[in-house]
């Protein structure tokens, strides 16, 4: 299906599934240098939720860190959209290798925590 053809997604329909997760984050705005700390909700490979009662605006690109046990997580993301006084929803751009291979780490650990023991 050409780009064209395809159809158009609401703002809410994701193109990967997002795994509920609550970890601590910062959200730094790349152009003011305004700092959110906030947590997530949801994380997937292409982006994650951030749970904020003031989110920064649509289209604004942020600094990303995600802190867990097992690490922080860093990259660039732009928000996607916002929902006043609840978050804003992030789609991550320019991530090294290495971040995405903790990523995929961190959401094997996840979903292989979702699946019943046999």
């Amino acid at each position: 299906m050409s780009q064209r053809n395809k159809p158009l997604r609401n703002a809410n329909q994701r193109s990967v599934r997002r795994c509920a997760l609550v970890a601590s984050v910062q959200v730094t705005e790349l152009r003011s240098g305004a700092v959110l700390s906030a947590r997530i909700s949801e994380l997937g490979v292409g982006g994650c939720y951030v749970d904020a009662l003031n989110p920064f605006h649509e289209g604004a690109l942020v600094g990303l860190r995600i802190l867990r046990d097992q690490g922080v997580f860093e990259t660039k993301a732009k928000v996607v959209y916002c929902h006043s006084n609840f978050g804003m929803g992030l789609a991550f751009i320019d991530m090294t290798p290495d971040q995405r291979s903790l990523l995929e780490t961190w959401l094997a650990e996840i979903v292989s925590q979702l699946r019943p023991a046999s």
